[in-house]
């Protein structure tokens, strides 16, 4: 393989996440490339290196589409809890999955993950981009349970913008 097919093959490039001393590189070759990576990526995201599948999810944040959606929740189950994490961000954030519901997912993240970093991520994810009258009770309930300070500010903060929600919202439209 010459230097430049090296630069253009999105699998050497995905593989190359692995490395820490080449990561930022070939995360930046991978977005250069766009969706002409979506399937390297997509392979990526089945590897048994946690840090490639961590910086293929950080990709989809980028460039999801719909197809994407199973394969991004399937990562927010995975063992190391950075993958979570980031495939929580590309699932709630990526403009390509903006249809998907999200929701039931981040609220099991928020309930049940070991992480809590993982956990804080679905509260604020919740709280900042999903907030539902529906949802006070579930933030109410975070306070209750949860000791971690900045758990407990993500859960006023959805509190606060649930209430803010249910009172801008029309009388003739219905809840989600």
């Amino acid at each position: 393989m010459t230097d430049v097919e090296a630069k253009t093959d999105p699998q050497a490039w995905v593989g190359a996440l692995a490395d820490p001393a080449r990561r930022i590189a070939a995360f930046e070759a991978l977005l250069a490339l766009g969706g002409g990576a979506r399937a390297a990526v997509r392979a990526g995201l089945g590897d048994g290196r946690w840090e490639v599948r961590r910086w293929c999810a950080y990709w989809l944040y980028r460039f999801a589409e719909t197809g994407d959606f199973e394969a991004l929740v399937s990562l927010a189950r995975d063992p190391k809890g950075r993958v979570r994490h980031a495939a929580l961000v590309a699932l709630a954030q990526a403009p390509g999955l903006a249809g998907s519901d999200v929701v039931p997912l981040l609220l099991e993240r928020a309930c049940d993950d070991e992480s809590l970093r993982v956990r804080r991520q679905a509260v604020l994810l919740l709280a900042w981009d999903r907030p539902h009258p529906d949802l006070e009770a579930f933030f109410a309930g975070v306070l209750d349970k949860e000791s971690d300070a900045r758990l407990r500010f993500y859960a006023r903060l959805g509190i606060a913008r649930s209430r803010a929600r249910a009172a801008t919202r029309s009388p003739e439209v219905a809840p989600c």
